[in-house]
């Protein structure tokens, strides 16, 4: 078994219904599901899966990204942007990820883990 199999299978083991469901290609995955996927597979250590969901779902946002670089570009040092804010929306997205752990030993380890 490949290290991205064996993430992929924690990962989908660990998340809610939804994000199953997204990465079951059963619901359709947005940028902002992404964006969310992304950091929480990085932020759990799950770099083999992360670069496979990259890698799968990415090109389809190109151009949602390109427009993020030139608003970026346009607005350079003109609009500021608040890391907290940044980090709250992360923390916030840790705390529902943990939430959603369907098995309760599982979710207590995991926070103590992370916590």
């Amino acid at each position: 078994m490949h290290q991205k199999d064996i993430e992929r299978f924690a990962f989908l083991f660990l998340c809610g219904k939804r994000d199953r469901a997204i990465l079951a290609g059963k619901e359709k995955m947005t940028f902002s599901d992404l964006n969310r996927l992304i950091y929480l597979l990085d932020y759990l250590g799950l770099d083999a899966y992360s670069l496979e969901i990259w890698s799968e779902y990415g090109g389809q946002f190109k151009d949602q990204l390109e427009q993020l670089k030139e608003i970026y570009d346009e607005t350079a040092g003109i609009v500021s942007w608040d890391p907290a804010e940044e980090d709250e929306r992360q923390e916030q997205w840790i705390r529902e990820f943990l939430r959603q752990v369907p098995d309760r030993n599982s979710r207590k380890l995991l926070e103590k883990l992370l916590g």
